[in-house]
Parts: structure tokens; sequence; C-alpha cells
């Protein structure tokens, strides 16, 4: 480990552990009939474009060149039909993508041409963007080999999917598009309106989308004609015809107008770019499709502050919003006219920043074809550092590995050698999933790998809960999620990232349902939310006897410098006793990570006080051979501290707190000194205090200490306990 050392506190800092990459993701390969302007465009134009900045290589095959359509993001392989065929430019998809094993993302192409693909070895995952009456696919047919994944733009649609008959796995995906900063600029509300020659005082009424029969545009000028006869009001029609249906469309959309008398009310700009000071011009947003699956423009409109009015079709409901009103799918003109006649004027535009996640759509394509050496159970951590977490994982994986399938991927640079040194040693297979080190990149390294080597187990040890919320929401079924709990503080992080994990409907109740089994360290309180759980605390090495005690007062503090190992606490209760036993030593064995700096810092007074040694971070343990008087462990949201075991298991008695599972560990008069969970300086002070008087009964605590967890912590107790809970089920009767 290297470390910095400011103001005699030592602070860790990242070093090369020599832990290798293995990303087993491939370019990201998406089919599109156009990228024409519309929702299922923009979601793939969004994903690309976000999988673009961070430098992900994919390739788009279009069918159809269009002349109104998205600008492609740069960096994307583009691939368009030329005069052949479309089911000759499907063919030589196949043969393009024939040795690929990540399937093809595919949108609004129908089965007539997916089959070329399915036939040429390629799987594909089609995304369902409509209601069933809009349906340019048969789910019912699709079968695994093939479509080893269903996308659904909003749950109504997969449910209408799954009672059609669709027989693979499926999930939901709500895309959240991003909205720019023009959607609440006053000048370009300005703008607009002076272009469409609207005045300050008109209500303008906005319809976004491509001119199609689906979206009843002529429902939405007998709306314009009911509100007309309220107020002020225009309809802004932001959307050309894509094809021949389209002008159709077009042409009676002007006839309704013409007929109702509003022609001078219409505006009909077309397809505009980018739409977003279409939205600063907007008072509210009208959608009164026929059909939707999860409609983008409203999804649009309330990103951007906009008030909707929208139909109850298809998914339109689960776009929870105090912004959108939604009405019956068969309202009147005029029972929707009154809804909006009740609506002001906005007079100030302000953003509405919600989490987006676009590049989660690459998340649903981590199916791979299994290859190389398979393997039970993947291990996941968040890095290798100098912790007690590190410590317990590395003392399961070493005697666990000869006996049973496992790879350990490690998301993060850490800060200490000898973690992955030992488990290198041990012949571990160990791997860092992502050079990236962000949630999406990890998750979906995380899942493609898992699949490539027909993984059966997911053990997450200490994992970023972004993380966490993207496995189990894309986790194939039978692919089982074992979360080994860290303690109560790995519930509150999940609870942390709800606003993150909403942009993909991720949330921490879908995480406990979603887990096969959650592991606690100690007899610890129900999760609720949680499908099953099971307690395994954990063990540590046996260590010989102790010699003599320590000739004047030393107490032992090991293990990370962190606000939770509450350092501030055992330093003040420690500067009351060498108030009366001056020559009393503290001894603290560790380091401050990076993230925790301030906090070092914020103890560097305390630290310099008369007796306190800062000995920097000792991974080897060589430390608990020394003699001390007392080892002191204060912790918050603690599971089964390795610190607490490894100085019990040398005969070194424990002033704790009970935190956790330290209660189950340190028995106060028997094994220790158990104090409150929220004790104070005064009370440790006491403590220390009293560990100084009788040598006798501290040689009687360690002995007792130590035979505790020889008989119940045993590395060997702990593998079992893991092999049982790793085993493949046992097959039917």
């Amino acid at each position: 480990m290297q470390l910095h050392v400011q103001a005699a506190l030592p602070l860790a800092v990242p070093v090369d552990d020599g832990v290798p990459i293995e990303d087993p993701r491939e370019p990201l390969r998406v089919l599109l009939p156009s990228l024409t302007r519309g929702g299922a465009e923009r979601i793939v134009v969004d994903w690309l474009a976000a999988e673009a900045a961070v430098g992900r290589a994919a390739e788009l095959a279009l069918l159809h060149d269009r002349r109104h359509a998205y600008a492609l993001p740069r960096g994307v392989t583009l691939l368009v039909r030329g005069p052949a065929a479309p089911p000759a430019f499907m063919a030589a998809l196949a043969r393009r993508w024939a040795a690929a094993r990540a399937p093809v993302s595919t949108h609004l192409v129908g089965d007539d041409l997916l089959r070329i693909l399915w036939q040429g070895g390629v799987r594909t995952v089609p995304v369902v963007h409509n209601a069933r009456a809009g349906w340019r696919n048969d789910p019912a047919t699709w079968q695994a080999p093939h479509v080893p994944l269903a996308l659904a733009c909003a749950e109504a649609v997969r449910a209408e999917m799954i009672a059609h008959g669709l027989a693979v796995p499926s999930l939901t995906l709500r895309h959240r598009p991003r909205v720019g900063r023009a959607a609440t600029d006053p000048d370009q509300r300005r703008r607009v309106r002076e272009n469409l020659a609207i005045g300050a005082g008109t209500f303008v009424l906005l319809a976004l989308g491509a001119v199609k029969p689906q979206k009843d545009y002529g429902r939405a000028v007998a709306v314009l004609q009911a509100l007309a006869a309220r107020r002020d009001c225009v309809l802004v029609v932001a959307g050309g015809a894509p094809d021949r249906a389209g002008l159709a469309e077009l042409d009676r959309v002007i006839d309704r107008a013409l007929a109702a008398g509003v022609a001078d009310r219409l505006r009909l700009p077309g397809f505009v770019d980018p739409v977003e000071p279409y939205l600063a011009a907007a008072d509210a947003l009208l959608n009164v499709s026929r059909y939707e699956g999860l409609s983008i423009a409203v999804r649009e409109a309330l990103g951007a502050g906009v008030p909707v009015v929208a139909t109850d079709v298809g998914g339109q409901r689960e776009s929870s919003d105090p912004l959108l009103d939604i009405v019956a799918a068969d309202a009147s003109p005029a029972a929707i006219a009154a809804r909006l006649a009740a609506l002001p004027l906005r007079a100030s535009l302000a953003p509405r920043p919600q989490p987006r996640l676009p590049r989660a759509w690459s998340l649903a394509l981590t199916a791979l074809r299994p290859a190389g050496a398979p393997v039970d159970t993947l291990f996941v951590t968040a890095n290798l550092n100098a912790g007690g977490a590190q410590r317990s994982l590395a003392n399961l994986l070493v005697p666990l590995s000869p006996r049973h399938r496992l790879a350990l991927a490690v998301c993060d640079a850490g800060t200490e050698r000898l973690f992955a040194a030992t488990l290198a040693r041990a012949q571990v297979r160990l791997f860092r999933p992502a050079a990236a080190r962000d949630p999406c990149s990890v998750a979906e390294s995380l899942l493609a790998w898992a699949s490539l080597h027909g993984a059966r187990n997911l053990c997450l040890w200490n994992v970023d809960a972004r993380v966490k919320l993207l496995l189990a929401r894309f986790a194939p079924p039978g692919l089982r999620l074992i979360d080994v709990s860290p303690g109560g503080y790995a519930f509150a992080e999940l609870d942390a990232a709800a606003d993150w994990g909403a942009a993909v409907g991720a949330t921490p109740a879908d995480y406990l349902a979603r887990l096969d089994l959650l592991v606690h360290k100690y007899d610890a309180p129900a999760v609720p939310g949680a499908a099953r759980a099971c307690v395994i605390p954990n063990g540590v090495a046996p260590r010989a006897p102790r010699g003599a005690p320590p000739a004047s007062p030393r107490f032992l503090v090991s293990g990370r410098i962190a606000p939770s190992k509450r350092l501030d606490v055992i330093l003040d209760g420690f500067a009351r006793l060498v108030r009366a036993r001056p020559d009393a030593q503290l001894h603290v064995i560790g380091a401050a990570e990076p993230r925790h700096a301030d906090y070092a810092a914020a103890l560097a007074a305390r630290v310099a006080a008369p007796g306190v040694r800062m000995r920097g971070p000792r991974p080897d343990l060589a430390y608990l051979a020394e003699p001390f008087t007392a080892a002191v462990v204060l912790g918050t949201h603690q599971g089964s501290p390795n610190a607490v075991l490894e100085a019990m298991a040398a005969g070194i008695p424990v002033i704790a707190n009970a935190s956790g599972g330290t209660g189950a560990l340190v028995r106060d008069g028997e094994t220790g000194w158990l104090l409150r969970e929220d004790c104070d300086a005064g009370e440790l002070g006491a403590a220390l205090a009293a560990a100084c008087d009788d040598r006798a009964r501290n040689a009687r605590l360690g002995a007792a200490a130590r035979a505790h967890v020889a008989a119940h912590h045993g590395i060997e107790q702990m593998v079992a306990r893991y092999l049982a809970i790793l085993a493949p089920a046992p097959a039917a009767a």
C-alpha cells in the first residue's frame, strides 16, 4: 500500500494491484427501419449518443434512408440498405453478425425480416414500442434460442405481450429522453411564438410527433375547436408526414380544421429540430393517440415542465407526474377542452432535472453465447482495499476455490496489493470487469461475463448500490443473486440510490424482491421485502497464544480510518485515560482512504496527543503477536467485524460497542467489555481504565475470547456454510 502522510495521519492512495481487465462486451448492434423522427428512433439516438460519448463502438443498420431523420451520433457506424431488397440486406447483416456472441437490439422490424437473422444464427432482443393495435410482430411466436429477451416500452405493453402468449423472458424499460436547456429558455419561447404569429397572451397547445392515423390529430383539432370557445388558443402540430399514409392524414387534419372554422388557429411547422424551443413556447401538450406504448413526446414535455393532457391508452398512466392529466380514452373533445381551459399561461419556465440512464438499454444485450471455462459462482466486490470485508472475502475464497468453480470480479482499483497477491497465489481467478468505473459499464460487463461463463450464482460482496440495482433489474431469471450484506449501511446506500435507480425502474424494493438470498453476518433483524435470508458469520484463522502481558497499558485499534469506525471517540476516551495513566499507549493500525481525507485531517491534532502511535496499515496482521492490554473496536452498522475476531483469536480481550454482530462476539465480563452502541468518550475511558487494573482478569477474558472464536468462527466453518448456499439445488425426485 502506498501512503501519503498528512499531519501525522496516513492516507492511502490507489496502487496498481495487478488485477487484469476482462471485459467481454462487444460493439453494440442495432437494427431500425429508419431514423425518421419518432419515439422509438429517439430512444435509439439517445442511447447510442450516450454510449458513443464514452467511446463505445456501435453499428446501426437502417432499412430505409429518410429525408426527415435524426442525426446519427458521431462515432456510430452506419449500415444503410442500398438498392438491394430488404430480405437481401437482412441476409447480408446475418452474415456480418454471424460470429457475434451478443444479440442485436431490434426496433419496429417485422418478424419476417427478423427470421432471416435467426436463420443466420443471429439472436435478437426485440423492443415493442406500441400497444397491441400497432404491433409489427407476433411475440407469441418468439423462441428462446432466437430471442433471449424481449423488451417493452411500458408495463402495460409487456402485460399485453404476456397475455398474447409471450414465452421468452421479458422486461419493461421506460426511457427518459434528454431535454435540452432551450426547452426552458424564455427567449426561445418568444422567438417561436413570433415566428408562428402567436401573441404573447395566446394559449399554445402543442401536439408533438409525426402525422399518422394513430396520433388522431383530427381529434386534436376538435379539442382546439372546443377550447377556442373558452379562450384564445392555437394548436401547433410539430411533426411532418413520414409517408403516403401520413400525407393523407395531414389532408384530413387540414380539412377538419377548415370545416370546424379553426384553420387560422392551426400551425403546421412540420418536423422541427430541435424540439426544445417548441416545448418552451407551449403552455400544454395534448396527446390523444388511439394507442401508445409510452409516449416519448409526453415524457419530453414533462421533463420540460409543460403540463400534459393525455388519453388513457397503453402505458400513458405509467408516467407518474403531477403535471400529467390522464383522461379517458373515449373522452369527448369538450371534456378534454375543459381540462385545458383550467390551465394558466406559463409565466415562468424552470427545468425539471431527472435522473436519466439511456445507456441502460445496453444491459439488455448481455445474453452472450457461453464460451471459455465455466464457473459456478461469480463473486463481485467493490475493491481489494485494506478492510475487514476484503479480508473476510480473501479468507473465504482461498480455501473455497479448490472445491467450487469460482471467479472474483473487482470493480475498482484499490489501495492495497496484499489481497490481490494472496488470491493470485491461490490461483483464484480475479479480474476487473471494465476499465471504466461507472455503474452501467460495470453492471453490463458483469452480466455479460456471467453469461459467457455460464455462472449460476452472482454473489455481491460490498458492491456499489447503483450496480446492485442494475444487476437486479437486468439479471436473467436463471442467474441467482446473493447479497452478502456487510451491515445496515448497505440498505441505507440502496435507499440513497433510489432516485438514480428510478431512471430505469429499479427500486430498492425491487432489488430485495429479486434477491435469491440475503446473507447476514449476524442474527440481524429481518429486512422487509427480502425473499430469503440466512446468517453466515465471518471466520478467521487460529493464532498462537500470546506471551506475557505488556509492562504498561497498551491498547490496539486496527482497521480503516473512517467516520463509521469512530476513531474520534476512541482518541477522546484514550485522552481521559492518559491523564491518570501517562504511560499508556494507543497503537492505531490502518489508514484512511482518499474519500475520508477530510475526516482524517480533522483528527490531525488528536493523533498528535501523548501516547498515540500512528503505525499505518499492517495487512499481514503481524502486530497481533505483540502484547496488548486490549483491542478497542467501535463502529456503526457493524456486521461480523474482523478486527474483533482477529484480536479474540489472538487472545486479546476486546472493548467494543454493541453495534450489529459485535454483541454476539464480545460478551461483557466473559470475552471483553461491551459498551452501549452509542457510547461516548467517558464510557470508553472508564472501560480503558478498568482494563488497566487486573492482568489476571485480562488473561482470563483473552483465553475465553480465543476459545469462542475457535469454536464458532473458524474459516472451515465459514467455507462449509457458503458451500451449502452456493451448491446447485438438488434435482427434483
